[in-house]
């Protein structure tokens, strides 16, 4: 798995490419957390248009995120979301969380 960030006009976009499973989500979310602290008023956009897999542990990950992020006073979009992940993010029930473009 590899994350990676950059600071656009419209907010922090954080870019996950690879497979998002059990064992790889720890990492991400560690990568989110750090990320989030640097840039703490910035609205954050998740890429994930590099995934190639994501399990229920994606999920955990983008809650995580979204939590986080609203603790802060701040929103998530969630952006080019392969099919099967978005399979897996819509079942949850997340799309009624934060928005997805």
């Amino acid at each position: 798995m590899k994350c990676s960030h950059k600071r656009e006009k419209q907010g922090i976009v954080i870019r996950f490419c690879g497979e998002l499973g059990h064992h790889e989500a720890a990492q991400c979310v560690e990568y989110l957390e750090k990320t989030m602290i640097l840039y703490a008023n910035d609205p954050i956009i998740l890429d994930l248009s590099g995934l190639t897999f994501m399990d229920s542990s994606g999920i955990a990950v983008v809650l995580r995120c979204y939590k986080r992020t609203a603790e802060l006073g701040g929103a998530v979009t969630v952006k080019d979301v392969p099919p099967q992940a978005e399979k897996v993010l819509r079942a949850a029930g997340l799309e009624r969380l934060m928005r997805f473009a």
